[in-house]
């Protein structure tokens, strides 16, 4: 009884320590945790002005006065992180014309007016300038301002200085009211129409086979310029399936696609006056 009584007590003290042995053998070893410092943001830039720009057709019929100045600054790391270190600063000067008022001013551009309009002289004067001028050279200034760093997309001078004047007219005997423009009229070639001209007049330079006139179709007919722009939507979608198409192309090739889709949708559906054919009147 004695030795059964050893025995139980030996194996329970040799349980024990074998089970230490493994809990010390088998125990998970503690890892060093290293704190990575927080990225700091790299500062950006903006993105420089790339490409070649051709100073004489950008300016077109806008008189450039160009310079350069410079001042002493710091060392040079310091003043290439310094954004206003090297600055082009862009300022458009342009004066904001006077309205033709009287029968006088209007006969210098149109010499004939008085003989067409003879009753003119009693409607014109100093209060007939409408405030359709003012509003159009406040639109025409709002553009300048919003296209600035769009040098490309500036008014040019002709288009800028295109209004004479804009006058409210009233008949003193009759009371009748009218409206007199005195501008220079930009040719217009755009437009098309399937159902009266079913073959094209060709493509000029910036032709476009829209005006903003326009009706629903009346024949099947199909508009002679939509398979050329079908054409150039197949391509366009080509390239943007392409996988060597870059990301910054895809983009642009996104928006041409939109606008395609658009054209071809329209030119299916709708007629347009064409200004080769149609009488119109350009509004400046």
């Amino acid at each position: 009884m004695v030795l059964l009584l050893a025995a139980a007590i030996f194996a329970v003290i040799l349980y024990r320590w074998i089970s230490q042995e493994r809990l010390q053998y088998f125990a998970p070893r503690e890892t060093p945790t290293t704190t990575s410092p927080t990225p700091e943001p790299t500062p950006t830039r903006p993105p420089p002005i790339a490409g070649k720009l051709d100073t004489g057709r950008l300016f077109n019929g806008i008189t450039l006065h160009s310079s350069v100045e410079t001042t002493p600054g710091s060392d040079a790391s310091t003043e290439r992180a310094d954004p206003e270190s090297y600055v082009l600063d862009l300022k458009l000067n342009a004066r904001v014309p006077t309205p033709n008022r009287t029968l006088e001013e209007l006969a210098k551009i149109t010499p004939r007016l008085p003989e067409l309009l003879p009753g003119l002289a009693a409607m014109a004067g100093p209060e007939s300038v409408s405030p359709l001028f003012t509003e159009l050279y406040n639109t025409k200034i709002r553009m300048l301002r919003e296209n600035l760093v769009r040098l490309d997309l500036l008014l040019s001078r002709h288009n800028f200085f295109d209004c004479q004047t804009v006058l409210q007219l009233q008949n003193p005997q009759s009371h009748r009211k009218a409206l007199l423009l005195q501008a220079d009229m930009d040719v217009d070639a755009d437009g098309s129409d399937g159902d009266r001209m079913p073959i094209g007049t060709g493509a000029p330079t910036n032709f476009k086979p829209f005006t903003s006139f326009k009706w629903a179709k009346k024949t099947p007919a199909p508009n002679p310029y939509l398979a050329g722009t079908e054409e150039r939507l197949k391509r366009t979608e080509d390239e943007f399936a392409a996988r060597t198409t870059a990301p910054e192309r895809k983009r642009d090739l996104r928006n041409a696609i939109t606008q395609l889709r658009a054209e071809v949708a329209t030119l299916k559906k709708c007629s347009f006056l064409i200004g080769t054919t149609d009488p119109y009147v350009v509004i400046p």
